[in-house]
């Protein structure tokens, strides 16, 4: 028969335990920190590279020919003119605006049940209609 532990070898158990999960944790965060000082070194080594290549000019006046885009404000009118006029979905329907899909399902969700917009499916056969 096996002896029975006694209380404290139950509670040095649980101690052991304990130390273990803490070590694994320690180990954990430690190998965090190395993989962001990787990081760093590899983000210093790409722009020294980007640096002797001169790729930072060619970045740079790339940059300055985008410029920045600017927000387009739509309306609901706009979006229910949209959908009668064969836009189905919210990437069609900010296509015919200009505006981005995200702005248009934001606007629809807001306003459109008031517009009388109503959706039809899900995901891929999903449809934008106005009653």
């Amino acid at each position: 028969m096996e002896p029975v532990p006694t209380p404290s070898t139950l509670d040095q158990i649980e101690e052991y335990k304990k130390q273990i999960e803490q070590l694994k944790h320690r180990a954990v965060l430690e190998m965090k920190v190395k993989l962001a000082e990787a990081r760093a070194l590899v983000v210093q080594f790409q722009d020294q590279i980007a640096q002797y290549t001169g790729e930072i000019q060619a970045k740079a006046s790339e940059g300055a020919k985008e410029g920045k885009k600017t927000r387009v404000s739509i309306t609901i009118e706009q979006i229910v003119e949209a959908i009668r006029g064969g836009a189905y979905n919210y990437r069609t329907v900010a296509a015919k605006l200009g505006a981005s899909a995200q702005n248009v399902a934001n606007k629809v969700q807001a306003e459109g049940k008031k517009a009388g917009i109503t959706s039809v499916g899900t995901k891929a056969s999903f449809r934008l209609l106005v009653r």
